[in-house]
């Protein structure tokens, strides 16, 4: 097999011409072997069996360089009908019901049970991970949310939202949350070959601090050390700083943490209400609160990354972050004005 019925030329013609990356490869292949190269070789460098570029070579010999497009109808046939992958398809795009009332996405072995009961056809894992993908669908990773979430209540806030920003032309709106930094990192990823065990060396310590973020409309991040605790005095005391800071009133969107409740916080809220106007985050919708995204990016780039030496370390650190990074995430995108 020496491929002589084919100039050079026939065989880059065909290269140019072809719309399948497949038969690109095996044309691409057969010209190396044309300029010379032996088919071993050709078949270190693309990664495969030299009897596959010998077969590659007979076929083009005996059919011509056209015979080298992939043929449909190849591999494991299934045993599913055309109308039993629609129905499987159909399955597939609902969430299963679940007993509490819920429902949750669809696993392989489900799948692989709703086939045999269904058709009366067992397949493998592997084999029905195929077919589901060849009807479209991945594997993606679900986004937990609470069940005490209320989507009707939700709706309701996003309307509140907008008639309040109508009605308070003068107010700075401000989202609010806290959050906690230990001087040991979490898990993170990073880049290592493939197969090596990376480590990320801790302390074990879970000394901590807690840093109470505001997040306002113009984009701006302020931040302020809460102490030792998460409580009322400790919000109120970040309230008040914030108003010094900001010197403008403030419509301030809280989550429903229990100090943002107490007797206290409401006696000040209402002490205060010349200018300061509250309203509560529905429950479990951390979403909505782009605070939330501060946080986040922060533990992304800094915290998550490495641990601290000590308290005073990591805030120096976390002040630093903060005082250098720009948040552009919109309000508007969370609260959906």
């Amino acid at each position: 097999m020496s491929l002589e019925m084919f100039t050079t030329s026939d065989v880059a013609t065909a290269i140019c011409s072809s719309c399948d990356k497949n038969e690109k490869l095996k044309l691409q292949a057969l010209l190396l072997v044309k300029n010379g190269l032996s088919p071993a070789k050709v078949a270190e460098d693309f990664s495969v069996h030299r009897s596959t570029v010998h077969r590659w070579m007979k076929r083009a010999e005996e059919e011509g360089l056209s015979s080298l497009k992939c043929r449909p109808g190849r591999g494991v046939k299934s045993f599913l009908t055309e109308e039993q992958l629609s129905v499987l398809k159909k399955a597939l795009s609902e969430p299963i019901p679940t007993d509490d009332g819920f429902s949750r996405g669809w696993q392989t072995k489900d799948a692989i049970q709703f086939v045999r009961e269904k058709f009366g056809i067992s397949y493998s894992k592997s084999r029905m991970r195929q077919i589901i993908k060849n009807l479209g669908f991945s594997r993606i990773t679900c986004r937990p949310q609470s069940k005490r979430r209320n989507q009707a209540l939700t709706n309701e806030f996003i309307a509140e939202i907008k008639k309040k920003r109508l009605l308070n032309p003068d107010y700075l709106f401000v989202t609010q949350d806290e959050s906690s930094f230990y001087l040991d990192s979490n898990r993170s990823k990073c880049w290592a070959k493939k197969g090596s065990k990376p480590i990320k060396f801790i302390s074990g310590s879970k000394t901590k601090i807690n840093i109470g973020g505001f997040y306002t409309e113009n984009r701006d991040f302020y931040w302020y050390d809460l102490g030792i605790k998460k409580n009322t005095d400790s919000f109120l005391k970040s309230l008040i700083k914030l108003k010094k800071d900001i010197g403008r009133k403030i419509f301030l969107l809280l989550d429903r943490a229990t100090w943002h409740k107490s007797k206290k916080a409401r006696e000040f809220f209402q002490n205060n209400k010349y200018w300061l106007q509250i309203l509560l985050f529905p429950p479990a919708t951390p979403d909505r609160n782009p605070t939330e995204y501060c946080w986040k990016t922060t533990r992304e780039e800094l915290t998550s990354i490495k641990s601290f030496k000590n308290i005073k370390v990591l805030k120096e650190e976390l002040d630093e972050f903060w005082e250098k990074h720009v948040f552009t995430h919109k309000m508007s995108h969370y609260l959906k004005w």
